[in-house]
């Protein structure tokens, strides 16, 4: 009875969390295939060399956590010759924005919020090119360019596919988070503080522990307070919001399967990687 309440409290707290910024992506990414012709979309994805960086720019600028990002990714996605502008936006849509920048700035101050801005930035784009060398998109899959005008129906079309689409996989996603939460011993975090395999131990915990993007500022400065590094701050920022179970799960139906373990592996390698870095060269100046 214990581990169904505990399973229930992080279930729902997981869709309390999740469900109001998803349902917003949806409803303003179907009004945009439904009722523009996303011209000024299509005129960056058309230009393959410089896809990825316009819309590594654009999930930068755009606040979304790494759930509500989806049904926007999709459209990316439709939209593209390749999976590098996908991609790239993928990796940096739920770790930067201008309000996650500045808290990092007030929390963490300025090398963080640099490492976090430019680090996230370059791994994204090499990411995104690199991989998409060895992932070729078919040319059958149809591109999704909006509707030639105004449509209520073509807007209800968009807005069925996308939330059915893409909410039956978030929502598995949140089941199997809730799970884990559940059966993950509390005090196993604490136990590996400081030590060498800290790095890759948060960058794996982080992933079934969804952290809203904004959320996990304050609770990676509560970390580094309680014997953490900065380095390992920075793992759990970029972790716990760049994947989740959810997003993992969702992604699979836009996505191929092995694309997906790519990006999985990507995330924990980057996470681990720049907090080893920040420590190397910041933390210990």
């Amino acid at each position: 009875m214990e581990l169904f309440r505990s399973f229930f409290n992080a279930f729902y707290g997981y869709l309390v969390d999740i469900l109001p910024y998803f349902l917003l992506a949806v409803l303003v990414t179907s009004i945009l295939q439904g009722f523009t012709k996303l011209k000024w979309l299509r005129f960056f994805l058309k230009r393959e060399r410089t896809a990825p960086i316009c819309t590594s720019l654009l999930g930068g600028l755009l606040p979304l956590c790494s759930c509500s990002m989806l049904p926007v990714a999709n459209l990316i996605n439709s939209m593209s010759k390749s999976y590098a502008p996908v991609l790239s936006f993928l990796v940096v849509a739920p770790v930067v924005s201008p309000v996650t920048l500045l808290l990092t700035y007030g929390y963490f101050g300025l090398p963080m919020t640099l490492f976090r801005l430019l680090g996230t930035l370059l791994f994204a784009l090499i990411f995104a090119y690199t991989v998409s060398l060895y992932f070729k998109k078919p040319k059958v899959i149809p591109l999704l360019m909006g509707s030639s005008g105004g449509s209520a129906h073509g807007f209800f079309l968009y807005l069925k596919e996308n939330l059915l689409g893409i909410g039956k996989y978030l929502l598995l996603g949140i089941v199997i988070a809730s799970v884990i939460k559940t059966l993950l011993p509390p005090n196993l975090i604490a136990s590996v503080a400081g030590s060498f395999l800290s790095y890759p131990f948060l960058s794996v915990v982080s992933v079934p522990v969804y952290v809203c993007s904004g959320e996990e500022v304050p609770i990676a400065r509560a970390l580094r307070d309680v014997g953490f590094t900065g380095g390992n701050a920075l793992t759990f920022m970029l972790g716990g919001t760049g994947i989740c179970l959810p997003t993992i799960v969702a992604t699979m139906k836009f996505l191929p399967k092995g694309l997906v373990i790519a990006y999985v592996i990507f995330w924990l390698f980057f996470s681990t990687l720049m907090g080893f870095i920040y420590d190397a060269i910041i933390w210990k100046i």
